[in-house]
């Protein structure tokens, strides 16, 4: 497996555990802490998009041929539509952020992070998908 993928694989879950920690601190009423890891969170998601790219440049595609395949297309589809859907939600969430428009942030925060946490989820589950249970890697 490439170094690429290993990177992709630690900046998303960087990414997902700072959007949990934020949630938390949030719920905590602990504002700045809460700006610190949503950014942070912003910052690792930006960096895992890049290295996908990067990846999806160099590197040949593998099928998933293995004995899941229903399974798989179901979350590799869902999660590919909501990875679309997120990225203009976590503009929109931040722009209402950073220009102090928190009654908009407040209402559309819970959406995106439900959304950015299935896509960070369903990531993971594709990657033990295409390592683990793809024929072509037994």
């Amino acid at each position: 497996m490439s170094i690429l993928n290993y990177l992709s694989l630690i900046t998303i879950a960087i990414s997902g555990l700072l959007l949990i920690t934020g949630i938390v601190f949030i719920k905590l009423g602990k504002r700045e802490i809460h700006k610190t890891c949503m950014i942070g969170a912003s910052v690792f998601a930006l960096i895992f998009v890049g290295l996908y790219l990067l990846r999806t440049a160099l590197l040949p595609h593998t099928p998933y041929t293995g004995p899941y395949r229903p399974l798989f297309l179901a979350i590799l589809w869902t999660h590919t539509a909501m990875a679309i859907i997120n990225f203009p939600l976590a503009v929109m969430t931040l722009r209402y952020a950073f220009k102090g428009i928190f009654e908009k942030h407040r209402k559309i925060a819970p959406i995106t992070a439900f959304v950015w946490l299935y896509v960070v989820i369903t990531g993971w589950l594709i990657y033990y998908f295409m390592q683990w249970l793809n024929r072509s890697n037994i």
